[in-house]
């Protein structure tokens, strides 16, 4: 238990991406719910941390951008949302900021609270990926914040080497089993035949891998369609990028046949899906948990996709694959995300029971060795997250 807080606090949150939306909107409910009520919070972010009824100061659709080129490009944007963020802030007089995910963003607007003297507990929630590239950010970091919380056991001897803080709290998305969709429901709701098969597809949550990816995938879209005429695909959505997904679908007729729902319907989508192709990212975790056979693209920037392949360590690139140590879920980055290799790929799944089989119960291993080496397994990630936050006021 966390002892209760003597006096009421004032805490910052700070998330520039749908991801670190999510995780904000799930540290909000713990917070609330471990101080009584006793606090008071407030919010830059999106749609979720809104639902907890905290809307955002600022507007954060311009921050979803990944990539040294795309940074570049938006810098002028990021500066004024930066500068906007710790006004905010500092005109708050919040007692702590915590600052989800979004490193290059988050990190300029660490510098600048330190540098206009906020007087606050700066966290950030999220470590920056050193253990893949760029370990050199570990140190920077430690010279921003005051505290870091971890999604990843292995993080901390990053940081904590140079003097930071560092606690691990467990990452919320294997506190889920994403299995509980109602896949006959939608089947029969949108008169899906027992036989056909069904493939879900996610573009991504940022406007640029929709723009990179509506073309291979909708390549492999025409072609698995050519080789399964009764294939249904099906695609839950968010709200921040269905006009952007329905702007690549109006550009590419391939993608018309897609049935977009709301993003509520995610698990349904899984619980009917023989099979998916997937941005990388958070979601290919949920799938996997899921056990939905996936085949994962992604595709950059040819400048940022040159830098990073000379600095990035992993073998691959979803996180499942990389503690496996196996490519469970067949990846095809860049050059090699085009629509032939991403549908030849799916198509194992489609023609095969077997293979289907095999791969799902895989997905299903891996991720339940994952939890099960997960030391807060019998906890909430966004409890002991904060908990974390609480117990720092706590301390002091």
């Amino acid at each position: 238990m966390v002892p209760r807080l003597m006096t009421n606090k004032h805490i910052y949150i700070v998330a520039a991406e749908k991801s670190g939306d999510e995780l904000g909107a799930g540290l909000v409910r713990q917070l609330r719910k471990q101080t009584d009520g006793n606090i008071t919070l407030s919010a830059i972010g999106g749609s979720a941390l809104a639902a907890e009824g905290l809307e955002s100061a600022i507007d954060i659709s311009p921050l979803s951008i990944l990539g040294f080129i795309e940074g570049l490009k938006s810098y002028p944007v990021i500066m004024e949302r930066v500068a906007q963020a710790t006004d905010a802030i500092i005109t708050s007089k919040a007692d702590a900021a915590v600052l989800i995910d979004s490193w290059g963003f988050m990190a300029r607007v660490a510098k600048r609270l330190k540098k206009q003297g906020f007087r606050g507990k700066i966290i950030k929630y999220v470590a920056p990926q050193v253990w893949a590239m760029r370990e050199g950010r570990a140190k920077v970091l430690a010279g921003l914040v005051d505290h870091l919380l971890t999604i990843h056991s292995f993080d901390a001897p990053y940081f904590t080497k140079h003097g930071l803080n560092t606690v691990y709290v467990g990452n919320p998305v294997f506190d889920e089993d994403y299995c509980g969709g109602d896949g006959a429901g939608l089947r029969r709701e949108y008169n899906i035949p027992d036989e056909a098969p069904v493939l879900v597809m996610l573009f991504g949550s940022r406007l640029s891998e929709i723009q990179r990816l509506a073309e291979p995938f909708g390549d492999a879209m025409y072609i698995l369609k050519k080789t399964l005429p009764n294939l249904i695909i099906v695609s839950p959505v968010s709200d921040t990028i269905s006009e952007d997904v329905l702007a690549a679908a109006a550009q590419y007729r391939t993608l018309q046949d897609v049935i977009l729902l709301k993003e509520d319907r995610k698990l349904d989508c899984f619980a009917a899906a023989d099979a998916a192709i997937a941005c990388s990212g958070t979601v290919t975790s949920q799938l996997a948990i899921a056990g939905v056979p996936t085949v994962v693209g992604y595709k950059l920037n040819a400048l940022t996709f040159m830098i990073a392949s000379r600095l990035y360590k992993p073998d691959y690139m979803s996180i499942v694959n990389i503690a496996a140590g196996a490519e469970l879920m067949p990846e095809f980055m860049q050059n090699d995300c085009t629509g032939e290799n991403l549908a030849g790929a799916v198509l194992a799944y489609l023609h095969d029971k077997q293979t289907r089989t095999n791969a799902s119960q895989a997905l299903r291993t891996a991720t339940a060795k994952m939890r099960s080496g997960d030391e807060t397994k019998n906890q909430n990630s966004n409890a002991r997250a904060a908990k974390a936050v609480l117990g720092l006021f706590n301390r002091s």
